[in-house]
């Protein structure tokens, strides 16, 4: 089958209110200018975070990357609108405020969605998208020639500062407009609908175990996958060398989530000691870490973690089970002998992603030919 690419937006959607007033004024617009092209894209009024250029074949790894990133949009954000500008007297748009906290807080929420959440795929369609350049609006007229563009913005007035309050983010295909996922950001959802947006959320990425997978065996590494006999079912399992990896998500397992650091290992520190004296040194060294440059630890604070606003006491108590389990799992696989590293999501995203992995790769492969190596490390 031939692969075909098409371009995807990553958007916010407006209270009605506010986007009744952005339709009446961009209709006008297109009476004024005689510039229909923003109507006859038929899409719902709304704020770009982002454009990217994806081949069929990984459209569901942009849908899940959607989930993991619109599981993460704080809820109840509101826009002031401070006045009406142009992009080369081409494109007649609403300006956010530019000295607000919500104006930094889009700004941060662009850049995580090319760094961290989709790294993997090319920025389309407009420059102004990328994080250097991104300056968040709302269009009311595009594609205007020079004519055109005057006698909009001659004519153009609103009563500012103009609010509007964000209910939702959105997933569409570009050119037509078509919209393919969408995550509420108000109370509407019923505790069963939200349960299900939730579990769409994946534990880990996917495609970043099947990476790092690749790239270990390229190393020359053989391993089994999620070996079932195994407490937690470990993602990568070197029976020759006693250890295994865990591909940890950042959200399910609640990276950083916890406001100091706390001990990895506690009550079978003596029975792992005794089950592998093999490269023990101390206590201490169950809980050392070496990660990228980054220098997440288990503990501090991870860009991809963000607490649900909704039903804090839920997930309060559901991360609380989660980081428990984890520690539980890792305290028994050490007490039968086992060495355990854990590679965390935040550490194998973003900017020069295939690089990561590849030095990731490097640094579990010394940690399982050291002679004398830790019995538990982060990567």
């Amino acid at each position: 089958m031939t692969s075909t690419v098409e371009t995807y937006a990553f958007s916010l959607s407006f209270d009605a209110p506010f986007s009744e007033a952005v339709v009446s004024l961009a209709e006008n617009l297109a009476r004024v200018t005689e510039n229909q092209t923003l109507l006859e894209k038929h899409a719902p009024v709304h704020l770009t975070l982002g454009m990217f250029h994806v081949p069929s074949e990984k459209l569901s790894d942009l849908q899940a990357a959607f989930e993991d990133f619109a599981a993460g949009v704080e809820h109840g954000l509101a826009l002031d609108f401070d006045d009406i500008d142009s992009f080369q007297q081409k494109v007649i748009f609403l300006s956010v405020k530019t000295v607000s906290d919500s104006f930094e807080k889009l700004k941060a929420m662009n850049a995580r969605l090319h760094e961290i959440f989709l790294p993997q795929f090319e920025p389309g369609a407009n420059r102004n998208y990328l994080p250097e350049n991104f300056f968040p609006h709302v269009a009311l007229a595009v594609k205007l020639t020079k004519e055109q563009f005057e006698r909009g913005m001659n004519w153009a007035h609103l009563k500012f500062p103009l609010s509007a309050k964000i209910i939702a983010v959105s997933l569409a295909k570009c050119n037509p407009y078509e919209e393919l996922a969408r995550h509420s950001l108000t109370d509407t959802l019923s505790p069963m609908q939200r349960h299900n947006n939730m579990a769409h959320i994946r534990s880990t990425g996917g495609s970043l175990e099947t990476s790092l997978r690749s790239q270990l065996f390229k190393f020359g590494f053989r391993f089994r996958k999620n070996d079932k006999r195994l407490v937690g079912k470990p993602d990568i399992v070197f029976p020759h060398y006693k250890a295994v990896i865990f591909v940890n998500g950042c959200f399910w397992h609640a990276h950083g989530w916890e406001p100091s650091r706390s001990p990895i290992i506690s009550s079978h520190a003596h029975d792992a000691k005794a089950a592998y004296e093999h490269g023990w040194k101390s206590e201490e060294s169950l809980i050392q870490s070496a990660l990228l440059d980054e220098s997440v630890l288990y503990s501090l604070k991870c860009e991809k973690f963000r607490m649900p606003t909704t039903n804090p006491e839920f997930w309060h108590a559901k991360f609380t089970r989660n980081r428990a389990r984890d520690l539980r799992d890792i305290e028994t696989l050490l007490a039968e002998g086992w060495r355990v590293g854990v590679v965390w999501e935040c550490s194998i995203t973003g900017r020069l992603r295939r690089e990561k992995i590849r030095s990731t790769a490097e640094k579990i492969s010394l940690w399982l030919e050291e002679e004398y190596s830790v019995l538990f490390r982060e990567f």
